[in-house]
């Protein structure tokens, strides 16, 4: 049984990882250690640091939410309604994933103090907070929260203040 479950998630990340760009460190499927090859530094999949906001919404933009590009501290409301009031038949491990990053986006379009790192090669990414050695990646709480039908969102925010953000 449990590893039945664990094949099913194993195949939701895959499933999740094709439709965005990049995946959270905390949705990556165990691997085995990635041999890291000789790259030129021009090399475009290295990875790099960013402010820019990453579009990747394709399963909560199917469900037509109007929050989902807008920042301000009244959207975190709706996110959380989103979070406690969902539809039946929702897919946690798909809607945490972009839930996770509107939150990262919020993040880092509300503090100077955020960027997102992104790589590229391994398709991986999280949020950093510049020179406080911390980094956000909810999206395992992000998913537990949706099942449990939990508010997250304002807890996220006020969580990355307290780290420094």
């Amino acid at each position: 049984m449990k590893s039945e479950i664990a094949s099913e998630l194993a195949r939701s990340i895959e499933r999740m990882a094709a439709q965005s760009g990049y995946r959270f460190l905390s949705a990556r499927p165990p691997q085995p250690p990635d041999l890291v090859s000789y790259l030129p530094a021009g090399d475009p999949s290295l990875p790099r640091k960013t402010r820019e906001l990453l579009d990747q919404y394709p399963y909560l933009r199917g469900l037509r939410l109007t929050w989902l590009h807008r920042y301000d501290e009244a959207d975190l409301d709706d996110a959380d309604a989103f979070v406690t009031a969902h539809e039946d038949g929702i897919d946690p491990e798909q809607a945490g994933h972009d839930l996770s990053v509107y939150l990262c986006n919020w993040i880092v379009m509300n503090s100077r103090l955020a960027q997102w790192f992104l790589d590229p090669r391994a398709r991986i990414c999280y949020v950093e907070l510049t020179g406080r050695e911390s980094l956000l990646d909810p999206y395992r709480h992000v998913v537990t929260c949706l099942i449990d039908r939990v508010p997250v969102a304002h807890r996220f925010v006020e969580q990355a203040r307290n780290l420094g953000a």
